[in-house]
């Protein structure tokens, strides 16, 4: 079938939650194309979960396959469970996918499926918990530091463990298990007789060491608990011994798709490496944008995506999704120039800025509006007086502080006059529309002032004015870094201090783990990824607000 009869098959044939299911020639031909190894590049608002349903459909209608012949991989269980939801309110000639009265679980996270394969075996593996893995890290660190006879403060005693935290989270994707220790140690050791020379990368070879030291002794202490990297290290080894529990698991899989794939690592491609290895004649279909490739520091890889057909040269294909459903046409020409100009991803086997560029859907323009909020007019003499008018933010924030045990807390007067122009901002957009709020950071640039006090201090303020109760603004407005705001979308979208400092600040451990690819280039391009998330949030409204020029030049 061609894309335009796949289409016109899916209007006619097909529904979801009672309504035509409706696909473009672009996604239509990612439905039907059935290349051994596919790459979907979909850009931001694209509708790749459409797709991904979409296909699953198609090929239980025209390929006769059922749903047990299919796998799809996801990266959290809020995306799974939309997924199978969405399989399960699928109708084909008002006929639903499954005839089955068990719920539909043809979605899952790679760790759940990893887990399943584990168990199979007669193992009962039990997963060491965030809370309970931060305390072992503690633990691990005392006694090293002990034994090294360092005495460190406070700050930098945390500071080490979220260090030695991210050390273990990125050494188990990229090194996992024992056998990717003895690697990691080969490759340290490379690194020090480099380096050691260096007295700029004294400090640095040190912490590597207790890091290291630390992952080791985790490793040691971790049995019988297992964290989700081993766990899914476990299962990519059953599934290479082709054990036949397991092999009866895998072996029907027809079909495996990867949503999110610009998220992949070395750990998700051993264990799919080994999964085919047990079903050949299977079929990859992954999408993603490696636009919005932002988890490198949680271990994740663009690599995989850049250069999929060297990672899977069988018989595979390129699509690309480039019509943006979500957002209007200004907010998505923004998005455009900005990665075009900024992005630092596009190499030789990377897609031309024509393949990448998107186009929107929408007809309406939208509209895009930078703001400096130090320029708005604001006058506090008033607070002398009765507080009526721009006095009251003063007021309202330093109440806040008292009460937060802060009576004495420096507070920059900038402060005032970004809470001012934010409600002049959601007073126009307070009827029937939805807000969403971003910062780069879970803090502030005020002092002592987190992303939860700032969002706390607006929402009194904005009762106090009477422009927005309380109950109306948790149903409305929304508050988050960028990194959280990932697959959402709202109305109106403010960008908040998107100044320089801020936003293109250089992380102090930027380059601390050179084995993990750390280097000032890698962390400018997780930047401007992260930048083009927060752009295309927004389906109407996008407010910029910044105290120097944006977008940030090369």
């Amino acid at each position: 079938m061609s894309p335009q009869s796949v289409k016109d098959w899916f209007r006619q044939h097909v529904r979801l939650d009672s309504q035509p299911y409706t696909l473009d020639l672009e996604q239509a031909q990612a439905v039907q194309d059935f290349h051994k190894n596919t790459l979907v590049t979909a850009r931001a608002g694209s509708g790749k979960t459409r797709v991904i349903v979409a296909k699953v459909a198609y090929l239980v209608a025209k390929h006769a396959l059922k749903l047990n012949q299919i796998k799809i991989f996801v990266f959290n269980r809020s995306a799974a469970a939309e997924v199978n939801q969405r399989l399960e309110n699928v109708l084909i000639d008002n006929c639903p996918l499954s005839r089955s009265d068990q719920p539909i679980k043809v979605a899952s996270t790679f760790h759940k499926f990893a887990l399943d394969l584990v168990k199979l075996t007669d193992q009962q593996p039990k997963i060491i918990d965030e809370s309970a893995q931060s305390h072992l890290i503690n633990q691990l660190i005392k006694q090293e530091l002990d034994k090294q006879q360092l005495q460190l403060t406070t700050a930098a005693r945390v500071e080490l463990t979220q260090l030695a935290t991210n050390f273990i989270t990125r050494a188990g994707q990229k090194f996992p298990g024992k056998t990717g220790f003895t690697q990691l140690h080969q490759r340290l050791n490379q690194y020090y007789h480099q380096y050691q020379q260096h007295p700029a990368y004294q400090t640095q070879i040190k912490l590597h060491h207790i890091c290291h030291t630390i992952y080791q002794q985790y490793l040691k202490a971790l049995p019988p608990l297992l964290d989700f990297n081993l766990i899914m290290n476990e299962a990519a080894t059953l599934l290479k011994q082709q054990s036949p529990q397991i092999v009866n698991k895998v072996a029907d899989y027809q079909y495996i798709l990867v949503d999110e794939y610009q998220d992949f690592s070395y750990l998700f491609f051993n264990l799919i490496k080994q999964l085919r290895c047990n079903c050949s004649s299977s079929h990859l279909f992954v999408v993603g944008d490696d636009w919005q490739a932002i988890n490198r520091f949680a271990g994740s890889d663009c690599d995989y995506f850049l250069n999929f057909a060297n990672y899977f040269p069988e018989d595979n294909c390129q699509i690309h999704l480039a019509t943006n459903y979500r957002s209007d046409k200004r907010i998505v020409e923004n998005a455009n120039i900005f990665m075009l100009d900024h992005s630092q991803t596009y190499g030789k086997t990377s897609p031309t800025p024509q393949t990448a560029r998107v186009q929107a859907f929408s007809r309406k323009k939208g509209r895009i509006k930078y703001l400096n909020p130090q320029k708005i007019r604001f006058d506090t003499h008033d607070i002398e007086e009765d507080a009526l008018g721009d006095g009251r933010y003063e007021v309202i924030v330093r109440q806040y502080s008292a009460n937060q045990n802060r009576p004495h807390q420096h507070i920059e007067p900038e402060l005032f006059k970004l809470l001012k122009t934010l409600c002049k901002i959601i007073k126009h957009h307070r009827y029937n529309q939805q807000i969403l709020l971003l910062h780069r950071h879970n803090f502030t640039s005020y002092s002592q002032l987190s992303l939860t006090d700032f969002q706390q201090i607006l929402q009194l303020i904005l009762a106090n004015q009477h422009i927005m109760t309380a109950d109306r603004y948790t149903n409305q407005v929304r508050i988050m870094t960028m990194h959280k705001s990932k697959g959402l979308e709202s109305d109106v979208v403010i960008l908040l201090e998107m100044n320089h400092e801020q936003v293109l600040s250089s992380h102090p451990h930027a380059n601390t783990f050179e084995l993990f690819d750390d280097n000032p280039a890698n962390e400018r391009a997780d930047q401007e990824r992260l930048l083009y998330v927060a752009l295309t949030r927004a389906k109407h409204y996008l407010y910029v607000l910044s105290n120097d020029a944006f977008p940030p030049t090369k």
